[in-house]
């Protein structure tokens, strides 16, 4: 029976001051007592401790702003009532339910237990049922999951929560204090959730940045920026483990090796534009050095038209022989050099071809199409890899959903090819909109996607690619002044164990036809 008479409420606050190993002070033991009895005592406004409460509260939002100002209003005037206003429509339904109003004179119960349960019965004051164990355990569980998102930086949530889980898990529970505890931890999560989303969203912000600007790194480079906008739109909400690590990869794809490409490519870029300035530079000096022989040899001519005799001639002679010799080793070191120079600029010219095969290999190597953003086919395996051995080890199911969008060459015919591009590049962005986080999809080909969706029985993936189909409706494509309503038929089938990927794709290829043939705009299963 639940404690009725003084002495039995009594008795029962001496036990919960025992469980929360608390001194039997009168303090304590008035609280407590209250606490048993579900009544509140009669003390002074607690001016002091509810100021101290207001200066940790949080304003990094305006909501939480406004809620200080008026909390601390109420407190400024004293008012119990303005506070239950406050906090009831701050909280909503996670405030603690009151039993009756509170007056001038009362001030909250006493804080919730930290450790153990009060002794006694299992149903509270006021004749509660007492929570069930099972449910106890789950949401014990539930607040041991979340803790390590929502309150890794929060010690105080983290401290009630763990509070709160040690209560949980106790035999027996009072209901009143039970319930005011999850009412403190939900507004104090709260809390901590926003903080998260704020910390998440600017990651993400930031993220996008470095991939908005970091064309600034290769400026002369266009493949690399469209790979960048590419990132931007791969680091969009919604995100899953399974995207960033997509995301891991192409990073590494395209930033390093692009990276590394560049600087080989400036070095060689340096090596022919060092050659070229000393090959002119050599020329230079030969057509100098050529005028000075040709005047000594224009002056040995002349001497030997004045000789008389040989005795004149003798030195004219000796001296033309040696300029000749001299022109002749000037000539060859200026060869030589030249020769050097040649070598030099076709092994430069064979590095930058080389480097030209690279970035055309790398470009074969990316895993993502570059003009919708989503998986190319070489993606698209790995992701089909992936997801069947996963499958493999855990137990479950994977589908895949080959898309066809309708009357794609009527649309290019009529719009052009630059709108078909664009239609393409609409459909992928409602599909990472409407998409599951779990579900992955790349460009086939062409006007063709194929959705990879894990966990997943071939009904349940006909239904998640229906809905793509609702939201593509809903969201027209607009091409100038005119909406387009995009289409797509769809073949849905389920990658057996085992199965060579072809032919499920070959499969999921000929439910599409049915589509197509059963009027287009449709998903048959395979």
């Amino acid at each position: 029976m639940n404690p009725t008479t003084p002495q039995e409420i009594a008795r029962e606050a001496v036990k919960l001051l025992a469980a929360r190993r608390l001194p039997p002070t009168p303090d304590h033991f008035q609280a407590a007592y209250h606490e048993v009895a579900g009544t509140r005592p009669l003390q002074p406004f607690p001016l002091a401790q509810l100021r101290q409460i207001a200066q940790g509260l949080p304003e990094r939002t305006p909501a939480q702003a406004r809620f200080k100002a008026l909390f601390n209003r109420a407190v400024a005037r004293h008012s119990w009532e303005d506070l239950e206003k406050v906090l009831v429509q701050h909280l909503g339904s996670a405030a603690a339910p009151l039993t009756d109003p509170p007056s001038a004179t009362a001030v909250p119960r006493a804080a919730p237990p930290s450790g153990e349960a009060p002794a006694g019965p299992a149903t509270s004051a006021g004749g509660e049922a007492p929570i069930q164990p099972e449910i106890a355990e789950q949401t014990a569980r539930v607040i041991d999951i979340a803790a390590p998102l929502v309150a890794a930086d929060d010690t105080r949530l983290r401290e009630q929560g763990e509070e709160l889980v040690r209560y949980l898990r106790l035999p027996q529970h009072h209901a009143a204090t039970l319930r005011r505890m999850l009412a403190d931890y939900a507004y104090r999560l709260s809390f901590g959730v926003e903080e998260q989303l704020g910390v998440r969203e600017a990651l993400l912000a930031l993220l996008r940045q470095v991939f908005e600007h970091i064309d600034a790194i290769s400026p002369d480079n266009p493949w690399l920026r469209q790979q960048m906008q590419a990132l931007v739109q791969a680091a969009s909400p919604p995100l899953s483990q399974r995207r960033l690590e997509d995301l891991q990869a192409r990073l590494k794809d395209v930033i390093v090796k692009q990276a590394e490409a560049r600087e080989q490519t400036v070095r060689a870029q340096e090596v022919m534009r060092q050659t070229l300035a000393t090959f002119l530079e050599r020329l230079a000096q030969t057509a100098a050095s050529t005028g000075q022989y040709h005047a000594k040899f224009e002056a040995c001519a002349q001497q030997l038209e004045r000789a008389t005799s040989l005795a004149d001639m003798a030195p004219v002679v000796q001296e033309a022989i040696q300029t000749a010799r001299a022109f002749a080793a000037d000539t060859q070191r200026v060869a030589d050099e030249l020769t050097d120079l040649r070598d030099r600029a076709q092994r430069a010219e064979a590095e930058v071809q080389r480097l030209r095969q690279e970035l055309d290999q790398m470009a074969e190597l990316v895993t993502h199409d570059l003009l919708t953003g989503v998986l190319n086919r070489k993606g698209l395996a790995a992701a089909l890899d992936r997801e069947s051995r996963r499958a493999e080890r855990t137990g479950t199911r994977v589908c895949i959903a080959l898309l066809d969008v309708d009357d794609f060459k009527r649309l290019n015919d009529t719009l052009g090819h630059l709108a078909g591009d664009a239609a393409l590049k609409h459909l992928a962005d409602v599909a990472r909109r409407s998409l599951r986080p779990q579900d992955t999809i790349g460009r086939y080909g062409g006007e063709e996607f194929i959705i990879v969706l894990p966990d997943t029985t071939p009904e349940d993936a006909a239904d998640v690619v229906r809905r793509l189909q609702r939201d593509l409706s809903a969201h027209l494509f607009l091409q100038g002044e005119q909406r387009v309503l995009i289409t797509f038929s769809a073949g849905v089938t389920e990658l057996l164990r085992d199965e060579p990927v072809e032919a499920a794709i070959a499969r999921a290829d000929a439910a599409m036809y049915r589509a197509k043939r059963a009027g287009k705009n449709r998903v048959m299963v395979g």
